[in-house]
C-alpha cells in the first residue's frame, strides 16, 4: 500500500513537470492572462475609430465634372462633384456605401465657392459616420467645375443658422400647450366634453355622421383637426358638409346648445378652419367641391360670437388644395395652398393675406435661403404678438430633410406683409442633441 501512495506521487509530479508547472504560475503571468480581455476590447475600441484618411482621398483630387443645366445651383454642383469622388473611392476599393446627410454652401459665388458635406461611409467593415468635410470648388468652363482639395473639420453643425427646440418656440410665440382639464372623446359614437380635468363629462347633442360630414374619409375616433373649439367660455363644432354647413355652440360648458346654419349652398366639404380672435369675432375657413388636386375655398365670418355668419370672401382664381388657414384679428388673415410647383422653379410655399377680414388676398413672398429651396415649402398660418409676427415653413408631406420634422422660421415686422428668415425648428431634436 505505502508503495502504491509513493507511486501515485511520483506520477503527479511527472504531470505537473509536463505541463510546465502551472501551479507556480507567476504573478506577472496572471495578470497578463487577465489583461487579454482587455487587449481586445482596445482592438475593437481601434477598430471603432477608424477614419477616412483625408491626404489618401486627396491624392484623388483635383476632380473635373460638366454640371447639367438644370443643376447649376452651387448646392448641386459640390453634391455632384462629391458623388463623384466617393464613386472613383469606391472603384479604388478604398470604401463603400457613401451615404450623405447634408450640403451647405459657406461661401462664395459661381466662380469660386466653398460647400460643407455632412456624411457616412463604410471602411473597413465599419460604417464610419460624422464626416464632415469643406468642399473648395472652382469654375473652369461654361458648366465645368472642379473639385480642388477638401478641407477636414469637425464642425458637425457647419453652416447651419441658429436652432430652435419646439418648446422655445412655443414659449417665444407665447402658445399655450392645451390643459388636460379641457378636453374630449368620442365612446360609442358619441361625443363627450370635460371642463374639470374628468370630473365630469358632457354628452353632446351631435350624431358622428354630422361630425364627420362632407369629404371626410379619416378615423372617426378623433374629431377633424380645426374643426371645433372646446373653452370654458365657448365650444362650437362644425357639422354637416353636404349642402349644409353648420356650427354647434355652448356658451355655458354644455348646459344649452344652439345650432347655426353657415351656409346650405356647399358640396363636399373637406378642410374647415374655425376660430374666434376675441368675443364676438369668429372665422370659419372652408375648402369643397374637390376634383383631383383642385377645390374651391370660401371665408365665413361672425361678429356676434358665431349667432350668425356672412360669406367674406375667398382668394379668387385659386384652386389648389387649402392646407391651413386662420385670423390674428377680424381683419388680418391668411391661407395657406401648400406647395406651389412653377415650371422647373423648385417648389415654394404659396401663401395668401388679407388685412379687410377676407373681402381681398394677396400672394405674400417667403423668402426661402438659397440653401433651403425646395425643402421648405409648405407656409403654416403665422402668429402675432402686436405688429411682430412669426411663421412656420414645414417640408410638406414627403419632405426628408434631417428626418422631414425640422422647420424654418421666418419672422415679420409688418403685420405679415414680408417676412425674413430668422431660425430652424427642430422638434426632434435631430440638430439640438450631441451628435
Amino acid at each position: 500500500m505505502k508503495n502504491i501512495s509513493w507511486f501515485l506521487i511520483i506520477l503527479f509530479c511527472l504531470v505537473l513537470t509536463a505541463c510546465g508547472g502551472q501551479t507556480n504560475k507567476d504573478p506577472a503571468d496572471l495578470d497578463s492572462s487577465q489583461e487579454q480581455p482587455t487587449t481586445e476590447k482596445e482592438s475593437s475600441d481601434e477598430k471603432q475609430t477608424v477614419e477616412l484618411d483625408v491626404e489618401d482621398v486627396s491624392n484623388s483630387l483635383p476632380i473635373t465634372t460638366e454640371i447639367t443645366e438644370y443643376d447649376m445651383k452651387l448646392q448641386s454642383i459640390a453634391y455632384r462633384l462629391w458623388f463623384d469622388l466617393m464613386e472613383e473611392l469606391e472603384a479604388n476599393g478604398q470604401i463603400s456605401d457613401a451615404f450623405y446627410t447634408r450640403f451647405h454652401v459657406l461661401e462664395g459665388d459661381e466662380k469660386e465657392f466653398v460647400a460643407a458635406v455632412v456624411f457616412q461611409v463604410q471602411l473597413e467593415e465599419v460604417s464610419v459616420d460624422r464626416i464632415v468635410w469643406k468642399l473648395h470648388v472652382k469654375k473652369e468652363g461654361e458648366r465645368t467645375y472642379t473639385l480642388e482639395r477638401i478641407e477636414p473639420s469637425a464642425d458637425i453643425k457647419i453652416g447651419l443658422p441658429p436652432v430652435q427646440s419646439m418648446e422655445e418656440y412655443q414659449k417665444e410665440v407665447s402658445i399655450e400647450v392645451p390643459s388636460d382639464k379641457i378636453r374630449y372623446e368620442i365612446v360609442n359614437n358619441t361625443l363627450k366634453v370635460m371642463y374639470n380635468n374628468g370630473a365630469d363629462w358632457t354628452n353632446v347633442p351631435v350624431t358622428t355622421d354630422e361630425l364627420f360630414g362632407g369629404e371626410y374619409n379619416g378615423s372617426e375616433r378623433q374629431l377633424i383637426e380645426g374643426s371645433y373649439v372646446i373653452s370654458p367660455e365657448r365650444t362650437a363644432f362644425v357639422i354637416g358638409g353636404d349642402q349644409e354647413l353648420r356650427l354647434l355652440l355652448s356658451t355655458d360648458q354644455g348646459e344649452t346648445w344652439d345650432e347655426v346654419t353657415v351656409t346650405n349652398q356647399i358640396i363636399g366639404v373637406r378642410m374647415r378652419q374655425l376660430g374666434f380672435t376675441s368675443a364676438k369675432d369668429g372665422y370659419l375657413i372652408i375648402s369643397s367641391g374637390r376634383t383631383m388636386s383642385s377645390e374651391g375655398n370660401s371665408v365665413y365670418k361672425t361678429n356676434d360670437g358665431g349667432k350668425s355668419w356672412n360669406l367674406a370672401g375667398s382668394v379668387k382664381d385659386e384652386y389648389s388644395l387649402v392646407t391651413g388657414g386662420g385670423f390674428v384679428n377680424d381683419q388680418l388673415g391668411f391661407i395657406s395652398f401648400g406647395a406651389i410647383n412653377v415650371e422647373d422653379q423648385q417648389s415654394r410655399p404659396q401663401i395668401y393675406r388679407t388685412d379687410d377680414g377676407g373681402d381681398s388676398w394677396e400672394e405674400i413672398k417667403i423668402p426661402i435661403p438659397e440653401e433651403y429651396k425646395g425643402i421648405f415649402t409648405v407656409a403654416e398660418i403665422p402668429v402675432f404678438n402686436g405688429t411682430h409676427g412669426t411663421l412656420l415653413v414645414n417640408q410638406g408631406p414627403n419632405g426628408d430633410y434631417l428626418g422631414g420634422k425640422v422647420l424654418a422660421k421666418f419672422t415679420s415686422e409688418d403685420e405679415g406683409k414680408t417676412w425674413s428668415f430668422a431660425s430652424l425648428v427642430d422638434p426632434d431634436r435631430v440638430l439640438l442633441k450631441d451628435f
